[in-house]
């Protein structure tokens, strides 16, 4: 079980912010329980992000590490020595169905994670422990509440590791379900002594989460070593979790959701009206390529284009013929240059034979020079 995963991120804030200043890992940036916050952007709509590409930074954040795409999924990667992976959505579902493709990281000390959580602390989780590639953990919180560890519940899935299992999460207003492969696995209702009959059950807007973290990691309590698995081998970098989809539900429908009042209770969330960023991002019409385009040109547009290729490809024709038969002009020319030289050339020495048989004769056979 992971009753210590809320204490535990602040004490990975600090461990990043000594390594990384520019790294900033927390559970919530403002906390209605306490304080007024902004409204939080809503999903409104249902979707499926496959991880095998780029995805959309309008709608998913990635706040520590990088993700490493390949043709089954992105790559959550702990590549160094107390490093971290954190990957948030910047929309959030008021009740919904998250449903995650994931094969967990291996290694003691290593947990694997996908979670929803609110503003104010609720939480509903799958997490994975790297020293058992067999089995998941499922567990839920209310307004960060961990002074109980009777929350959490263990499944058997074979190779989780090296396979991709359906790892989903159902939650409304009545009650929590955790599903694996199609199969449901776990129930909790809303009102039940395990939800203190509602007081620690998750109930304000969420967004997903998707994490691979150490926590066998030196100055870590006995508790959360113990949970983990014992300290990290940093020898067996690196580790990796990898996931290849997600689909996101969001039960209600609407541009944004408030908190009204410090109750934390979903009596207490307004949802605003209008279209969500998300929606608008998501129904954007994507950048047309070159054939797309040339299809919306009319027919004229093809004749005209069809018709410009033409002229300009005779014109091309031409030149190249102009330029060959230039070039054959020019070579006669020279040719003929150089027989009238060799020609010139043979007469010279013809009138050179005939003068000096003249002056042998002229002199019976004396040599006289040719004057």
């Amino acid at each position: 079980m992971r009753p210590w995963f809320s204490c535990f991120l602040l004490t990975l804030t600090t461990l990043v912010r000594v390594t990384n200043a520019t790294t900033e890992y927390t559970g919530t940036d403002c906390n209605p329980i306490n304080e007024t916050c902004s409204a939080d952007p809503a999903l409104g709509t249902e979707h499926t992000w496959l991880f095998n590409s780029t995805l959309d930074s309008t709608l998913w954040d990635m706040e520590t590490g990088t993700l490493d795409y390949t043709t089954e999924g992105a790559d959550f990667t702990i590549k160094t020595e107390n490093a971290s992976t954190l990957l948030v959505s910047n929309f959030y579902i008021f009740f919904g169905v998250m449903e995650a493709h994931v094969k967990m990281a291996k290694g003691a000390g290593i947990i694997s994670s996908v979670i929803l959580q609110s503003d104010d602390l609720d939480e509903i989780d799958w997490e994975w422990v790297g020293y058992n590639t067999s089995g998941v953990q499922s567990d839920f919180f209310g307004k960060g509440n961990t002074t109980t560890s009777d929350r959490g519940g263990y499944h058997a899935v074979s190779n989780a590791d090296t396979e991709f299992h359906n790892y989903t999460s159902y939650w409304d207003k009545d009650r929590l379900e955790w599903w694996i492969d199609g199969d449901l696995v776990r129930t909790v209702n809303y009102s039940e002594p395990l939800t203190v009959y509602g007081k620690n059950y998750p109930q304000t807007p969420c967004q997903v989460k998707v994490s691979n973290w150490p926590v066998g990691i030196v100055g870590q309590s006995q508790g959360n070593l113990d949970w983990g698995g014992g300290l990290v081998n940093w020898t067996n970098l690196p580790f990796t979790m990898t996931v290849s989809k997600i689909r996101v539900q969001d039960f209600a429908t609407g541009k944004e959701y408030k908190y009204s009042g410090h109750s934390g209770s979903y009596e207490s969330i307004e949802i605003v009206s209008g279209n969500s960023t998300a929606v608008t991002e998501l129904n954007k019409e994507p950048a047309e390529t070159l054939a797309e385009k040339w299809d919306d040109l009319g027919e004229a547009a093809h004749i005209g284009v069809y018709a410009g290729s033409g002229v300009a490809g005779a014109l091309l024709i031409g030149a190249f013929m102009f330029y060959c038969w230039k070039q054959r002009r020019n070579g006669r020319l020279q040719r003929a240059l150089d027989d009238g030289q060799f020609s010139s050339e043979l007469t010279t020495l013809e009138q050179s034979k005939l003068r000096w048989r003249q002056s042998e004769l002229r002199n019976k056979g004396t040599y006289q020079p040719v004057p």
